[in-house]
């Protein structure tokens, strides 16, 4: 059984900017100036091969501002790729300041890959990896298929929370 991200029969042209809204639709095939990794097994290979730094930027509520003293905060969590740093909300169109800060904190400094990824059609991987390319990372992998991908072709997943600034 082959999957992959092709979830679209009508091609998505690479957008010049960062997408700011309806993130979960179609994407592109391509992200200049980043390789894209389309399927599970190839991404599974991959890993074994080079051992990347995993990134998974799915979003995440934050918590709300302003809660009563003594109100309980339950951290969210997800089920993601083994030894992945999830890092909600750095793939959104318009970040602040913080959260760039923070995929700079977690892009490698040498030369080791990155990989990152969210869910099959969601902007928010094109848009980080892109963002990560904008910041110097020089060897960018998007992983277009998403844990959703990864689950679905038998591999295991972990629980994480997301990291904040």
């Amino acid at each position: 059984m082959k999957i992959s991200a092709e979830t679209n029969s009508s091609p998505v042209i690479e957008p010049n900017d960062y997408r700011t809204e309806h993130y979960r639709a179609p994407v592109p095939t391509t992200l200049l100036g980043a390789s894209v990794i389309n399927a599970p097994d190839e991404l599974h290979a991959f890993i074994e091969r080079k051992t990347p730094r995993l990134i998974d930027v799915y979003p995440a509520p934050n918590k709300p501002e302003g809660l009563v003293k003594n109100t309980l905060w339950i951290e969210p969590t997800r089920d993601t790729l083994p030894n992945t740093y999830w890092l909600a909300n750095v793939g959104h169109g318009i970040v602040p300041d913080d959260l760039v800060a923070l995929l700079k904190a977690h892009l490698p400094i040498d030369d080791t890959p990155i990989v990152i990824f969210c869910e099959p059609s969601c902007w928010h991987s094109w848009n980080a990896s892109k963002r990560a390319l904008e910041l110097g990372a020089t060897h960018v992998y998007w992983y277009r298929a998403g844990v959703k991908g990864w689950k679905d072709a038998g591999y295991p997943l972990e629980a994480a929370e997301p990291i904040r600034p």
